[in-house]
């Protein structure tokens, strides 16, 4: 067994809707190595946002654990979070979310403002992530000047900056054609040989096919991998 790099023991979540107590986690367990390409697969309604919102300590659960990269999250306070989100984690979005107000360098490059990092090292980093993505010649362009696929390499090279121990993908390919999902599965896949680990919630087999591994989850709890 390689190094644990992600560690999930017990995890539950119950919200109150109203009076009424509402389980979306029960008792989830695994575990992803450091170096893995690991997609999470449900129906809608099945847990997998909030499972992705609990790993990327956007909230927590109501009883378990998370430890990511030596660190457990769901213990430390809450104005450590930013701090470990920005340092242990790269989010990739549906959307994008890209500032259409900067260049495709400048989206990177904002992402290590707060990362105690000069200016010229932030640049620097993000001009030769873009170029291992393939955007060597779009450094300069804004978002409305890319394709969907550029833009989502763009935001791929923004979650890569700080250097995160797991990027956490959440259906990164679910408005793009084909053509455009084959191409960011394969820069995930690329980052993957490098010995990054990433995570992706998806809908669409053809993702899933090309990770190493997939678990799967139906009504707040995993069924199988």
């Amino acid at each position: 067994m390689g190094d644990i790099i992600l560690d999930v023991r017990d995890v539950s979540k119950t919200y109150m809707q109203g009076k009424i107590p509402v389980t979306a986690l029960h008792d989830v367990t695994f575990s992803v190595e450091k170096g893995e390409f690991v997609a999470i697969m449900g129906p809608s309604g099945s847990g997998k946002s909030t499972l992705m919102g609990i790993v990327g300590c956007l909230e927590k659960p109501t009883a378990g654990a998370v430890i990511i990269d030596g660190v457990e999250v769901t213990s430390v306070s809450d104005r450590q979070l930013p701090r470990i989100r920005r340092e242990k984690l790269g989010f990739v979005f549906q959307h994008y979310n890209l500032l259409n107000s900067l260049t495709a360098l400048g989206n990177v490059d904002l992402a290590m403002r707060f990362s105690h990092v000069s200016r010229r090292e932030r640049l620097e980093r993000a001009e030769t992530l873009l170029k291992k993505l393939g955007l060597g010649d779009r450094l300069n362009h804004r978002p409305t000047e890319l394709s969907g696929g550029e833009q989502q390499r763009v935001s791929i090279a923004r979650a890569m900056a700080n250097w995160p121990a797991i990027i956490l993908a959440d259906e990164p390919t679910g408005e793009v054609d084909s053509k455009t999902r084959d191409a960011i599965v394969e820069t995930f896949k690329l980052l993957r040989s490098r010995g990054q680990t990433i995570i992706v919630v998806t809908h669409d087999p053809d993702v899933a096919k090309n990770c190493d591994r997939v678990l799967r989850i139906v009504d707040g709890t995993i069924m199988d991998e």
